[in-house]
């Protein structure tokens, strides 16, 4: 006699199957229970992509700490030729200005130019032990006119220049 599908089935739950066998992780369900399908596992597609930010985030900062550093390095080396530019111009002002306080090179110039040096003859001594003193006259009164003012201003500067 045929068994019926239904029992031949039941038969066929109880006992694995060589499919079964070969394949562990596939089984059978009871047929009382509904097969339910499982929806498809979804990818964290929001958590990859903000992994991926986060990397293209940090690889984007350490580009721009290189870039920075590179153009940092490039000043640094501008202002170092800058500094040694400066350094020997400062040098060579030096020198010069130790030749310009040379006593001799003074004397040297200075006969260049025609002077020559005093003798002890042309030497004057001043003794400014006793102070002198000056006094100037009284005015007499003048006539307040424009001329008298002028004549006034300019003996002034006569004086002064005196």
């Amino acid at each position: 006699m045929a068994a019926s599908p239904a029992r031949q089935k039941a038969a066929q739950v109880g006992q694995p199957n060589q499919r079964q066998q070969q394949n562990p992780r596939i089984e059978l369900l009871p047929e009382n229970k509904s097969a339910r399908r499982r929806a498809p596992a979804k990818v964290p597609y929001i958590k990859y992509g903000v992994i991926v930010l986060s990397v293209f985030a940090v690889v984007l900062f350490i580009l721009t700490g290189y870039s920075s550093l590179t153009e940092l390095t490039a000043e640094n080396t501008r202002l170092k030729e800058d500094l040694a530019e400066l350094q020997s111009e400062e040098n060579a002002l030096n020198a010069e200005k130790e030749q310009l306080y040379n006593l001799t090179y003074v004397e040297q110039r200075a006969q260049d130019m025609g002077m020559v040096k005093q003798d002890s003859s042309q030497v004057t001594y001043v003794d400014l032990s006793s102070p002198e003193r000056s006094a100037m006259a009284q005015e007499e009164a003048q006539a307040p006119s424009l001329i008298a003012g002028l004549i006034s201003s300019f003996n002034a500067v006569v004086e002064y220049l005196s």
